[in-house]
C-alpha cells in the first residue's frame, strides 16, 4: 500500500499531477516584485554555492523562476550597481493629433475663428468647419477633430443669446491687449523691433494642388501622344531642415539665418531646436542688432516674450 500525504493524495500522485512551469513570455514586462524575487534566489544560490560559475548560475536562476536570461542578468546588473531594482516604464507618449499640426495651420485656424468676430458673426463649430474645410491652405477636418484642436488652441465655448460660440480665455485677451500696447510704445520711441521663429522643411514637401491632363486616359495613351501623366507625387520620406531666421520691418537680419539637417526621427521640429543650440545661435546675433532694440519671440502655443538688449 503506498504512502499517503495529508490530503489523501500518494506523493506519487502528487508529482504527476503538478503542470509545468510557465515561462514568462517574451517582452512582458518584469516588474520590481518579480525582480526582488530573482535577487533572493541569486543571494541564496551565492550563498549555498559560492564557488559556482557565472553562467550556469544565470541559467539555474532562469530555470527556477521562468524568467528569461537576459532579464536574469539586467536585474543582477542593475542590483550590483544601485543596490535596489525598479519596474520598466510602461508609460508611452502617444502623439496626438493636434502634435501633427504645424504652427502654420494653427495659426490659419485661429485667424478663421476671429474672421468671424471681425464680421460681427457668431463662431459656432459648424460654421468654422465650412470656413476651415473651403480654405485650400488648411487640411479638411471633421467635426470632433475641430472641435479638439479647438480647444487645444485655449478657445472656450460659451452660452450667448442662447447659442454656443468660440471665445478665448479673459486672462489671454488681457496679455494680447498688453501685448499690443508695449509693441505701439517701443515703435512710437523708435526703436527696432525684431521678430525670430524656427520652422522645418521636408524634402517631400509640394504643392497641394496642380494642373492635371484629364484627356490623358493612361501610361500608353501619354506615350502614344508625347505626353505625359504629369508629376509624380512625392513618397514623403527624405530629409528634413530645421530652419531659424530673425528679421524686422527692414528684412532678414543679415547673417541671423540658422539652417541645418535634422538628426532625429521625430515628428515634432521642436525636438532638434534644443537649449544650447538656441543659445549658440542667439549670442551669435545679438551683435548684429541694432542698439536699443527690441527682440520677439514665440516660446509656446500661448507664450510670447520680448526682451531688450542692452546697447
Amino acid at each position: 500500500m503506498s504512502n499517503l500525504n495529508v490530503s489523501g493524495v500518494s506523493e506519487m500522485d502528487a508529482t504527476s499531477i503538478i503542470s509545468p512551469k510557465r515561462k514568462n513570455k517574451k517582452g512582458k514586462y518584469v516588474n520590481s516584485r518579480q525582480k526582488e524575487i530573482i535577487i533572493n534566489i541569486y543571494k541564496d544560490v551565492i550563498t549555498k554555492s559560492p564557488d559556482i560559475q557565472y553562467r550556469p548560475m544565470i541559467s539555474e536562476i532562469s530555470r527556477l523562476t521562468g524568467i528569461g536570461r537576459e532579464t536574469i542578468i539586467n536585474t543582477i546588473s542593475e542590483y550590483r550597481q544601485t543596490g535596489n531594482v525598479t519596474s520598466p516604464q510602461k508609460k508611452r507618449t502617444r502623439t496626438t493629433l493636434f502634435d501633427k499640426i504645424d504652427d502654420m495651420d494653427r495659426n490659419g485656424i485661429r485667424q478663421t475663428i476671429h474672421s468671424f468676430w471681425l464680421r460681427r458673426e457668431l463662431p459656432t463649430i459648424d460654421k468654422i468647419l465650412t470656413a476651415v474645410n473651403e480654405n485650400p491652405s488648411l487640411p479638411n477636418y471633421k467635426r470632433t477633430t475641430l472641435f479638439k484642436v479647438i480647444k487645444k488652441l485655449d478657445f472656450v465655448f460659451t452660452k450667448r443669446k442662447r447659442c454656443s460660440v468660440l471665445t478665448e480665455r479673459d486672462d489671454l485677451i488681457c496679455w494680447r491687449q498688453r501685448y499690443l500696447y508695449d509693441i505701439r510704445k517701443y515703435r512710437n520711441e523708435g526703436r527696432t523691433v525684431y521678430y525670430l521663429d524656427e520652422t522645418w522643411l521636408n524634402a517631400g514637401d509640394c504643392v497641394d494642388r496642380v494642373w492635371v491632363d484629364t484627356t490623358i486616359t493612361s501610361n500608353r495613351d501619354a506615350f502614344n501622344k508625347g505626353l505625359t501623366t504629369g508629376s509624380k507625387n512625392p513618397t514623403g520620406k527624405g530629409k528634413r531642415l530645421i530652419v531659424l531666421h530673425i528679421g524686422s520691418n527692414n528684412g532678414f537680419l543679415p547673417g541671423g539665418l540658422l539652417c541645418f539637417e535634422s538628426k532625429k526621427n521625430s515628428s515634432d521640429y521642436h525636438d532638434e531646436m534644443n537649449g544650447a543650440c538656441f543659445q549658440e545661435w542667439f549670442e551669435s546675433v545679438l551683435p548684429r542688432l541694432e542698439p536699443n532694440s527690441i527682440i520677439v519671440l514665440d516660446q509656446g502655443s500661448a507664450s510670447n516674450f520680448y526682451w531688450s538688449p542692452k546697447d
